[in-house]
């Protein structure tokens, strides 16, 4: 039995308790994204991988939905914002996975992540209950400062190759930004997550096989149970699982309260080199959480509300 219920258009509002546990969770997965496309690189060339990401992604999504009964085919005039959303999706995975076979992770993941300030950004323009107070602006900024903390302290000087993959994923940074923002404020906004996933990855899917034959990738030239492992990761975790709750989140939430937290992400790539690679716990890192979670309070912190005392007409003020 099939869902045919119109979604009502959601409220954003400030994050509560769960909320932020879930999101803290989602950017652990994108910390380690980045570290698993470049594990699944050693053998699977890049816009086919993504290709592949987004197909094994979408049958995930179509058995979820058919478990759910959500229907991902209705004609309530979202198509032509679901292909211009689908085709950014493209984009950005093209230009992170091209990107990353040119540079390191270290350095890319400080570029992807301007998407969280394009998505405030945004919202602070279009969206009028979003409005971006200084306490906010300030939150965002010590938010990226922390990123800037972590990766500037490895950074060294770039080769001509990893200036071009630099700025190809600080273009992904950018698009994935901008999808953010028309999701939130067009007609998008109104339908189920579900199937603004299932736009992302069926046109994605199309678009980079496409792309990937035509520009002769060798596709999966080196298999082993290591980059496997890595493709996995991305179709599970990151491409089905975590973006499925972001996009529903996205509708719900505050786009600067979301966009603070996403900072997260390249910390938590960090922590994850610490842990499973033996990488050292530097006191850069411990200063990037410390901003970081500064950032985080200011950005999500309640305005004062002024607060009158009704006195019953005829009292006087002692």
């Amino acid at each position: 039995m099939t869902s045919t219920a119109t979604v009502p258009a959601p409220v954003t509002r400030p994050l509560d308790l769960g909320a932020a546990a879930l999101l803290i969770l989602i950017c652990a997965i994108w910390g380690g994204n980045t570290t698993a496309v470049k594990i699944a690189s050693e053998g699977i060339s890049p816009v086919f991988q993504a290709g592949l990401r987004s197909i094994g992604s979408g049958v995930l999504l179509m058995f979820w939905c058919w478990f759910r009964g959500i229907r991902l085919f209705k004609l309530d005039g979202s198509l032509w914002l679901g292909l211009l959303v689908g085709v950014l999706f493209s984009l950005e995975f093209g230009l992170l996975y091209v990107g990353l076979s040119m540079t390191e992770v270290s350095r890319a993941v400080l570029f992807i992540f301007t998407a969280p300030f394009v998505t405030a950004l945004g919202a602070h323009f279009f969206v009028p209950s979003e409005r971006l107070t200084p306490l906010k602006w300030l939150g965002l900024l010590l938010a990226f400062t922390a990123v800037a903390v972590v990766f500037s302290s490895g950074l060294t000087m770039p080769k001509p190759d990893q200036i071009l993959g630099d700025l190809l994923c600080l273009a992904m940074g950018i698009t994935w930004g901008i999808e953010n923002v028309i999701i939130k404020v067009s007609r998008l906004s109104r339908i189920e997550p579900e199937r603004i996933l299932f736009y992302d990855l069926s046109v994605s899917a199309v678009l980079l096989m496409g792309g990937a034959l035509l520009i002769g990738e060798a596709g999966i030239f080196a298999p082993s149970l290591r980059v496997f492992a890595g493709l996995a990761f991305a179709i599970v975790a990151v491409s089905f699982a975590s973006y499925l709750i972001f996009t529903g989140m996205l509708r719900r939430y505050e786009a600067a309260a979301l966009a603070s937290f996403i900072f997260l992400s390249p910390i938590f790539g960090v922590m994850i080199a610490t842990l499973l690679l033996g990488e050292p716990l530097t006191l850069p890192l411990l200063i990037a959480l410390g901003l970081n979670a500064l950032g985080i309070v200011l950005v999500n912190r309640k305005p004062r509300q002024a607060h009158r005392v009704k006195r019953p007409c005829g009292t006087k003020r002692s």
